[in-house]
């Protein structure tokens, strides 16, 4: 028992003096100011500058469809969107339009396909008559498979009824 009480006795004395040469000696030694160094960057950082890039470009155009139609009607809203595409693409020859057409859930996969396309080409050609170069443009269906909202209320499912035309960077 009374290895034990020596043992502990030990124990409790050396908490005590390594705590003691812990916080007196050791802590004032890691917290002395390090001077700072300041480096330079002459360079202009790329994710900056590709941030400002996606901020000054055009946004994205959508085209909303009624319900098995990919009839299309132009506004002036639309035409001073395609302008602004048409000047990115005239500043940016790298760029490229693309234009997507979607569908909503009714019909088969085959048919929402097609039609998805058949609403990205009328608008394709609409703006090939704006004075933008079709081969500076990307014309695709998605169909059914990338719905913009859900398909259980009419709302959703005419959100779905679109086309998207949007930049792509190179």
């Amino acid at each position: 028992m009374r290895i034990l009480i020596n043992g502990v006795v030990v124990f409790v004395i050396w908490c005590f003096i390594s705590a003691w040469l812990y916080n007196d000696k050791l802590l004032p030694l890691m917290k002395k100011p390090v001077p700072e160094q300041t480096i330079t960057e002459n360079k202009t950082n790329v994710a900056d500058s590709l941030m400002k890039l996606k901020e000054l470009m055009p946004k994205n155009l959508l085209i909303y469809f009624e319900f098995n139609d990919a009839k299309f009607k132009a506004d002036p809203q639309i035409d001073n969107s395609i302008a602004g595409f048409k000047a990115w693409l005239g500043k940016y020859p790298g760029s490229m339009l693309t234009v997507t057409g979607h569908s909503d859930l009714v019909g088969t996969p085959e048919y929402n396909q097609s039609l998805g396309l058949k609403r990205a080409q009328i608008v394709g050609k609409y703006i090939v008559s704006k004075g933008i170069d079709a081969g500076r443009m990307i014309t695709e269906s998605k169909g059914e498979t990338q719905p913009a909202a859900d398909y259980l209320t009419k709302e959703g499912r005419a959100k779905n009824r679109r086309t998207e035309i949007l930049i792509k960077m190179q």
